[in-house]
């Protein structure tokens, strides 16, 4: 890294900071009210967090051939559910186990689906 030139050097310092600022983006994308008060985020221009009564998910949402593949990774869970999931595809499909959980995330994907923000393979 000794040998850049300034220019060089230059260029690699914007790459990063692009790179960096990419990573902080954050979009507020919707608050829901029912059945409790959900916050739908973008971050870093790639993944959604999903927050509501103490509950906060990290999610990546894909759409497949097979319906929609829901990521969790904070929880090492996913599963495909359908466009209008519920509380209990939500169990039963990506494995989360609590209530509140579960439903936050159902209510925070029909929305993200709905309103397009479903990454397509």
């Amino acid at each position: 890294m000794g040998n850049l030139t300034h220019e060089q050097k230059g260029v690699l310092k914007r790459k990063a900071m692009d790179s960096i600022k990419k990573a902080l983006l954050e979009e507020k994308l919707a608050v829901i009210k029912e059945p409790w008060e959900i916050r739908i985020t973008k971050r870093a221009d790639e993944y959604f967090e999903i927050t509501g009564r103490m509950s906060s998910l990290t999610v990546y949402l894909t759409e497949t051939n097979s319906g929609y593949l829901v990521s969790v990774p904070s929880e090492q869970r996913c599963g495909h559910v359908p466009a209008d999931c519920n509380q209990y595809d939500i169990e039963n499909y990506v494995g989360l186990e609590n209530d509140i959980d579960a439903t936050t995330l159902a209510t925070g994907v029909r929305w993200l689906i709905q309103n397009g923000h479903a990454a397509n393979i």
